[in-house]
């Protein structure tokens, strides 16, 4: 039983490195399966199919991201607060799971109608929701947000995903000064 969850965890990892690297549709499972010295119908026992290991991995690696946002985005009745908190949930994810946060990056501006993003849209739909959600709490307490909370949740995603992936990159640090200054100057643009 050990060995085989070394198998699949083996498995998701070194798709996980190709699949971010190369982009999802120029991988396959050949590729996969030269590189973790398995045969393809290892690779179709476990996971049964190409799409199969990237959903399992999405499952995996993005529900612990999402755990995390979901749980930065509560809303509290402080709104930058809860930014802040998401931005550090997000940069915190991406240091410890480099590979896999390059690969989110990647599936969430996959072309609609591919297969990446068919798998992927539950969890991409999931995080926007939780963002989403809190940006529509939080109308009351920054007015001129309301009829506008479905777009500043998005680009505020967006400015995290990039953020996260300038600090991985080592681009930005991840200090304490730097994630206010990004938070506040958000903020500053809503509240004007």
């Amino acid at each position: 039983m050990e060995n085989e969850q070394n198998t699949k965890k083996n498995l998701m990892d070194i798709a996980v490195k190709l699949f971010a690297e190369k982009g999802y549709d120029s991988v396959g499972v050949q590729e996969i399966c030269g590189e973790a010295k398995i045969t393809k119908p290892t690779l179709y026992y476990y996971f049964g199919s190409k799409a199969g290991l990237l959903q399992s991995i999405i499952e995996s690696a993005g529900g612990n991201l999402l755990d995390r946002i979901r749980e930065a985005a509560a809303y509290t009745h402080d709104f930058q607060n809860s930014l802040t908190k998401i931005l550090k949930a997000a940069i915190s994810f991406a240091l410890a799971n480099e590979k896999y946060f390059d690969l989110h990056c990647s599936l969430s501006n996959a072309p609609d109608g591919s297969e990446s993003a068919a798998i992927f849209s539950a969890q991409k739909d999931a995080l926007e929701l939780e963002i989403q959600t809190l940006f529509a709490n939080s109308c009351n307490e920054f007015g001129n947000m309301r009829g506008k909370e479905k777009l500043y949740a998005l680009l505020y995603q967006n400015n995290v995903r990039s953020v996260a992936q300038a600090v991985i990159r080592g681009k930005i640090g991840a200090c304490e000064e730097t994630v206010y200054q990004i938070v506040h100057s958000f903020m500053y643009g809503i509240a004007n």
